[in-house]
């Protein structure tokens, strides 16, 4: 059967009028193409990263050399600089951290992603993040699911309702793949697009498309978490009330990171320069933050964990020196909270100045960082009170990450699940709860997600229909 044959047949099927089934067909479709572009997208970035980072510049702990660290602004500069061409010659929606550009399509364009965008997003996003950009996977993954689901959608000629609707099923299959965690990502693909209300006509194939997508990754990957971190699954009251300081702690580093994040954003924006040549400036900055700081690199997941066991590695012109978290503890803690702030800018450098990449991954590490400074506090000052130090920290770590990002996502219930999928435990949100409610209340109407809109009585989606 021909191409055109079977995209004839699709669109007859679209236009008897039966909603429900139209998104169900949809969402197999997305589900296993986007299952198989996350695959293609996953290993390209591992094998660039690998070749940069670990081969050519050794900024990792277990890499067997470091002799080229120097270079590091460099290479990060030109991972920028590829990017920018990228985007700016062929694809300007592509730029910035890709899951705005999906609730900007829904509320403003009547779904529509051109078939550019995730093409573009998916070359640009290699180099920054392959390059050693501070950004994460998740955020192109949803934009080139999103921007795959509007291409076929419209391809088999579905209705404008529905192809709004198709942006949450590919945000939904790209994140439930990359993360491995679907529950979270088909929740998150209904909840992000507004502060508070969700986009429940989507949440059924938004749930298929994330298990076929996290099925398929996860054949080839495995179904191993993400983060496999120790934790401490009963609490004392006074534990728990020390939650709720972390959700204060979690709220002012939130409301940092977005200001700042978009305080750069604006200051690049306002640069009279070739676009092309903005993400080059702030990968040159980044990498000059990494000659001194290289865990602000990548996403931060392998320093969550490195953290989390116990170790604390630090940098010094060429080599890694691992100090003793008792003994060295106020500058454990100095160069914890130093970290916190130089991720939040080298992450504004990589994104806002036009480079491609997502802003949950570095924000589950600054939620983390934050967790483990508040809990390294606590140890140190209430050592009767706290059994089991590391297993202790490390779930402050974890819940750092729910708070943080659960808060600024204005998405706290996406969040809080998609997180537990992440590292493979229920048994914190109860506590993680109490934080994330905190940070969700005390951060208000601050987002960083910029084309969020209140509710759905604000989006143009449904002007129509009332």
């Amino acid at each position: 059967m021909s191409f055109f044959r079977i995209r004839h047949l699709f669109r007859r099927l679209f236009r008897i009028g039966r909603g429900i089934r139209d998104l169900l067909i949809l969402a197999i479709i997305v589900g296993v193409i986007t299952g198989g572009v996350s695959l293609l997208f996953y290993y390209s970035l591992e094998y660039v990263s690998k070749a940069v980072l670990v081969d050519f510049l050794g900024l990792t702990p277990e890499a067997d050399s470091v002799e080229n660290w120097y270079y590091t602004p460099l290479v990060v500069a030109l991972g920028g600089l590829i990017a920018g061409l990228l985007v700016y010659t062929f694809a300007p929606e592509a730029e910035g951290h890709g899951t705005d550009a999906v609730i900007g399509a829904f509320h403003r364009k009547s779904g529509y992603i051109s078939i550019r965008g995730p093409i573009i997003k998916f070359l640009a996003s290699i180099a920054t993040i392959g390059f050693g950009g501070s950004a994460g996977r998740e955020g192109p993954m949803a934009q080139i699911g999103g921007g795959l689901a509007s291409v076929i959608s419209r391809v088999f000629g579905a209705p404008i309702q529905i192809q709004r609707l198709a942006l949450t099923i590919g945000l939904a299959a790209g994140l439930g793949a990359i993360f491995k965690a679907p529950v979270g990502a088909a929740i998150l693909a209904i909840e992000v697009l507004y502060m508070r209300d969700f986009e429940s006509d989507g949440l059924i194939p938004a749930f298929i498309a994330a298990i076929l997508g996290y099925t398929i990754f996860g054949y080839f990957t495995g179904y191993e978490h993400i983060f496999i971190l120790p934790y401490r699954p009963i609490f004392s009251p006074f534990e728990i009330l020390m939650f709720g300081l972390l959700g204060l702690a979690t709220s002012v580093t939130g409301i940092l990171y977005v200001k700042t994040f978009y305080t750069v954003k604006n200051l690049f924006g306002s640069l009279e320069i070739p676009p092309h040549l903005k993400p080059m400036i702030g990968g040159l900055l980044t990498g000059i933050i990494a000659l001194f700081f290289p865990q602000i690199l990548g996403g931060g997941y392998e320093w969550t964990t490195l953290l989390a066991s116990g170790e604390f590695p630090v940098f010094n012109f060429g080599s890694w020196t691992y100090l003793d978290i008792n003994r060295d503890f106020t500058l454990v803690i100095s160069i914890s909270i130093v970290l916190i702030v130089l991720k939040i800018l080298a992450t504004a450098f990589s994104i806002g100045s036009g480079g491609s990449g997502g802003v949950f991954a570095p924000g589950l590490f600054i939620g983390a960082l934050t967790g483990y400074v508040v809990a390294m506090i606590f140890v140190r000052f209430f050592p009767g009170l706290i059994e089991e130090p590391m297993k202790f920290i490390s779930t402050f770590m974890i819940v750092g990450m729910l708070s943080l990002f659960g808060g600024i996502s204005k998405a706290p219930l996406a969040v809080l699940i998609m997180v537990n999928e992440m590292v493979g435990s229920y048994e914190l949100m109860g506590p993680a709860m109490i934080s994330i409610a905190l940070s969700y209340f005390i951060t208000g109407r601050i987002t960083i997600y910029a084309e969020q809109l209140p509710d759905r009585e604000h989006s143009p989606a449904h002007w129509l229909h009332h």
